[in-house]
């Protein structure tokens, strides 16, 4: 009864989670939409432990290549998700060469499976959940198809943690050159989610990879710890996905000023003059929501080239460049009207709530806005 509880809450969570998802994506180029196959995927997995941890071997028998097709799809359908979630370019083309694996191991196993007799399938199941012998040589195909899947498997684990946590991080600096406001359009706390889950799911996934079934399927406690901890990753990750504002809502409708690929640096500079001009005269930091675009259209010009001059000339990302007008901003403020609250201040300021203000605030002043109130004198000027 454990086993099928613990097994069974895991396969609903990804069932519900691919459900929902699918159904409020938009599109199929949807960050959701690749988090639902993401997440339907891991069904199918559930779906097999499910089937062979309950001894359902006469069904599994006809499950079990899509099993290990989709253990060896499990870590590329999450980082196409992560590539979806920061609208990097995905290229089928591209894409297709991370499930190679998963599609040879699987027809490898639909052959052999087919080919081999029923009593031979039982001895080479008995052999992966209760370590008993393998007497035949058909038993032993199954048994080096399945150990070669795993063992893939090992090295995807590490290969794909890698390449997940530095898009993580390439990502984040992305969003920064773009956006003024990262909390309404990236979670803030969508890399620590992110990150925790593969940290999470890959310590307990390598280990029970490197040890077998064997061990869970005498230890019901272990194999319930194990889908619990599991089955909160996957809902944490679903809430997350659920309520992470799909990029294409972002950047729908930006179509940018068309301008030449060459540009002669006498250009930039009047850019740069267009650029701190519209700021000083406009204060565009007040709205909350602003991006870079926004700001291109506004001085005529092109995202990329407003993007360089921030970055190379001025020496900042374009969020750190906007937030730093609000911060001065809400200093000015703090000055002229000191009886406003923060949430006052925040709103006045361009921040898009309180927290994201005093987070910015303290990481630019070293001191957060109560702390700067107080220890400026009366005199103080900006």
């Amino acid at each position: 009864m454990i086993k099928i509880i613990a097994l069974f809450s895991l396969g609903l969570i990804n069932l519900y989670g691919a459900f929902f998802l699918f159904v409020l994506a938009k599109n199929k180029n949807n960050n959701r939409f690749f988090l639902g196959l993401f997440f339907f995927n891991s069904f199918f997995i559930s779906l097999g432990h499910f089937l062979t941890f309950n001894e359902y071997w006469t069904a599994f028998r006809f499950f079990d290549f899509i099993f290990l097709a989709s253990i060896l799809a499990f870590y590329p359908f999450y980082c196409l998700y992560l590539s979806s979630a920061f609208h990097f370019n995905i290229s089928s083309g591209k894409w297709i060469y991370y499930f190679i694996p998963s599609l040879i191991i699987a027809i490898t196993m639909f052959i052999t499976s087919v080919v081999t007799n029923w009593e031979s399938y039982y001895i080479y199941m008995n052999n992966n959940l209760f370590g008993d012998e393998l007497t035949n040589q058909s038993s032993k195909v199954l048994a080096y198809i399945y150990q070669g899947s795993r063992t893939f498997f090992l090295i995807q684990i590490i290969y794909y943690n890698f390449f997940a946590v530095r898009l993580l991080l390439r990502s984040h600096k992305k969003m920064k050159d773009l956006f003024s406001n990262l909390d309404k359009y990236q979670l803030r706390y969508f890399y620590i989610v992110n990150i925790s889950f593969l940290i999470l799911m890959s310590i307990p996934g390598f280990y029970i990879t490197l040890i077998g079934r064997e061990p869970l399927n005498s230890n019901v406690m272990l194999l319930l710890y194990v889908s619990l901890l599991f089955t909160l990753l996957y809902l944490i990750l679903a809430i997350v996905g659920l309520r992470q504002i799909p990029v294409e809502i972002i950047l729908e409708n930006q179509n940018e000023l068309q301008v030449p690929e060459e540009i002669h640096q006498h250009e930039l500079i009047e850019i740069e003059k267009k650029l701190l001009n519209y700021f000083y005269k406009e204060k565009p930091w007040l709205h909350s929501n602003l991006n870079i675009w926004d700001v291109s259209k506004n001085i005529g010009s092109n995202r990329s080239y407003v993007s360089h001059i921030i970055n190379e000339n001025i020496g900042c990302n374009f969020n750190y460049f906007v937030n730093e007008y609000r911060v001065n901003e809400a200093k000015i403020l703090l000055k002229q009207t000191p009886e406003l609250n923060l949430s006052e201040l925040s709103e006045l300021s361009g921040f898009g709530s309180v927290n994201s203000f005093i987070r910015i605030f303290k990481k630019i002043e070293h001191a957060t806005p109560t702390e700067f109130k107080k220890n400026t004198p009366n005199n103080y000027t900006i």
